[in-house]
């Protein structure tokens, strides 16, 4: 009787989940730490262009999830975790949730890595890097143990931290002078740029993949509902990107930018209000919550994935272990070097995860016939 009841909570938890909160979960897995210093990796390759580089890769990434969808569509009830070893066979299929977990955890990673860096650069200078770390990951472990319900119901919460961040944009385009020149001429830094733009900031626009698991958890709402969901939550990620890249050119000069590593935080720091002395030390706090929404939202994929290709009955256990994996991970490299390397490692991996594995698991789908109703 109690495993019934347990049953019927769970499906009640499932069926209750809303178009609303599939938006908010892609848009917050996201957005994280790529935010602050997005304008300024962009503007090293695109120039003035950059914010034309923000939207190619919006592009890019839509047509991304366009392919992700169509795979979930013809298995509905199940994650990517559970129709790839229905697709390429038991060896073959574990195999590639191995490499999605690898690549969850690198992500996560990396998300500790900047983060970290960033927290320790701008308020806490004197707290040793690892105790940043442990904390900012026991929060996501906290989160990520929930429900998908409880998950979605926290990300949506938080997301209203996001209309903060566009009022200090306004609020600095109206206080600050504005130089409109430095967008011009438009295209004029050519086609290749503008593409080589686009891939610095398609990076910091991952997290659109978590739909590769979510399908099955948001089926009951409809597949045209669920790809709507995740476009919008796309285009509302990729203009706010292309709205702070576009703040920021015109706020600094070209030279500015090409020195300024976080070039958000310092618009920001540069408002005065007399009643907040450092606004740039309360953003960075609100910063810090975006921080560990995109973090959970790794966790919570390799912690799917691990229970579902070895136990489901530990998922606590793998959760905790996933944690303390990543968290072991980004102390590791102490110098700027050794985390862009770990950056472009987790790049490639993208690439495969992204796009390789499943275009090949959509093209093997169509080729054999198989589907959750063949």
């Amino acid at each position: 009787m109690k495993e019934d009841g347990k049953k019927m909570k769970s499906l009640t938890n499932l069926t209750t989940l809303t178009t609303f909160q599939l938006t908010f979960l892609i848009m917050q897995a996201q957005i994280g730490v790529g935010i602050l210093g997005l304008p300024s990796d962009v503007f090293s390759m695109s120039k003035q262009d950059s914010w034309m580089s923000v939207l190619v890769s919006g592009i890019v990434i839509q047509i991304l999830i366009l392919m992700i969808w169509s795979l979930g569509r013809r298995f509905p009830s199940k994650s990517l975790f559970h129709y790839s070893t229905q697709l390429v066979g038991k060896v073959a299929g574990n195999s590639i949730n191995i490499v999605y977990i690898i690549y969850a955890v690198m992500v996560a990673s990396l998300v500790l890595m900047y983060s970290s860096a960033i927290i320790k650069m701008w308020v806490l200078p004197l707290t040793p890097r690892w105790i940043v770390i442990v904390l900012l990951t026991l929060t996501a472990i906290y989160i990520g143990k929930g429900t998908v319900s409880e998950i979605s119901n926290f990300f949506v919460m938080v997301s209203t931290l996001i209309i903060l961040l566009i009022i200090i944009s306004f609020i600095v385009m109206l206080t600050y002078p504005a130089e409109w020149r430095f967008l011009f001429p438009i295209g004029h830094s050519g086609f290749g740029n503008i593409l080589k733009g686009a891939k610095e900031a398609y990076f910091s626009m991952l997290g659109f993949e978590l739909l590769l698991i979510l399908y099955p958890y948001f089926q009951h709402i409809g597949e045209k509902k669920i790809l709507f969901s995740a476009s919008i939550a796309n285009l509302c990620v990729t203009l706010l990107y292309t709205f702070l890249t576009v703040v920021t050119v015109v706020i600094f000069s070209p030279e500015e930018l090409l020195s300024i590593p976080q070039p958000v935080l310092y618009y920001v720091k540069s408002l005065y209000l007399q009643i907040v002395e450092r606004i740039d030390l309360l953003f960075i706090s609100l910063w810090v919550i975006n921080v560990i929404t995109s973090l959970t939202s790794y966790i919570f994929l390799a912690t799917e994935g691990c229970s579902i290709t070895f136990s489901k009955k530990r998922r606590t256990v793998f959760i905790f272990l996933i944690g303390i994996i990543a968290s072991g991970v980004s102390i590791i490299p102490n110098k700027e070097s050794e985390i862009d390397l770990v950056n472009k490692a987790v790049i490639i991996m993208s690439y495969v995860t992204l796009l390789t594995i499943p275009l090949f698991l959509f093209v093997i789908s169509l080729l054999f016939r198989k589907s959750e109703r063949a």
